[in-house]
């Protein structure tokens, strides 16, 4: 026997100090509005990241609410974001798209605020602040501060949370 179950409109909330997460969230209910979003890292900053962040925000045409980071995984995907054109775009680049969304300019490769870092780390959480994150992990520290919530998104979610300032569906944004 066999069931299918539609994950679709689940989200899982940050980690808590157990690292347990809980499932009674749906996207657009009962979330606390985000403070930043920080698309990248090693698992969230290939080139198709970058580039489906960017088709939702040129599909969006508006600016973000919140500051957004960029971090690419490598020197290859930082140069792609600045010299491969977006499908559908009209030849805009990431970086072009980024830059007209109100998007923070993409930083040098690097693990960045992923690994909590010191206070000075590019993007890190020096205050109690809640961060739409495509890094891997969302451990109590894992982006700086002890008291910082961290929710896992698709590089979608992300931009279409860097748009509304919350979690965000980003289906809204793609029709």
């Amino acid at each position: 026997m066999s069931e299918e179950i539609d994950l679709t409109e689940d989200c899982f909330r940050y980690g808590s100090s157990k690292g347990s997460v809980s499932w009674n969230y749906r996207i657009g209910e009962n979330w606390d509005d985000n403070d930043r979003v920080y698309i990248g890292s090693c698992t969230g900053g290939k080139t198709e990241d970058f580039m489906a962040a960017a088709k939702l925000f040129h599909a969006a045409g508006r600016k973000v609410k919140v500051p957004t980071f960029l971090v690419p995984a490598t020197q290859k995907v930082w140069m792609d974001v600045y010299a491969l054109p977006v499908p559908g775009a009209g030849g805009k680049t990431c970086a072009q798209i980024f830059e007209e969304a109100g998007c923070d300019t993409p930083a040098s490769p690097s693990c960045g605020a992923c690994l909590g870092g010191p206070a000075d780390t590019y993007a890190r959480l020096n205050e109690p602040q809640v961060c739409v994150s495509t890094t891997n992990r969302n451990f109590p520290g894992r982006m700086g501060h002890k008291e910082g919530q961290i929710y896992l998104a698709s590089p979608y979610t992300a931009a279409a949370s860097a748009l509304t300032g919350r979690v965000a569906d980003p289906r809204e944004f793609l029709q």
